[in-house]
């Protein structure tokens, strides 16, 4: 299982000597859809896989769920799931209404 970290600042010193021998990184680790919460933790720099999209992708796939995703068609798919929930809230008052 993998998720979509941010890293910050390398850990101090002082955190640092209690880690394992090995380089870390600090990683937060944001909660969807509300990033402004999450879980921050230390990891080591060799399990960490970077991303080439920017912080602003990054988000834009966090708050959305993974509805819109970093290079995709995000507006186009936006409209097509759009135009289903319509076709769909169609249907469902067409079955509803009484038949004439």
């Amino acid at each position: 299982m993998w998720s979509l970290v941010f890293l910050t600042q390398p850990p101090s010193a002082a955190i640092a000597a209690h880690l394992p021998q090995t380089e870390h990184v600090s990683a937060f680790l944001p909660c969807t859809p509300n990033p402004t919460t999450g879980f921050f933790f230390y990891v080591p720099r060799r399990e960490v896989i970077d991303l080439d999209i920017t912080v602003e992708q990054a988000m834009s796939l966090l708050v959305s769920a993974g509805i819109i995703q970093p290079g995709g068609d995000s507006q186009g798919k936006l409209a097509a799931l759009a135009q289903s929930a319509r076709a769909a809230r169609a249907a469902r008052e067409a079955a509803a209404s009484p038949a004439k």
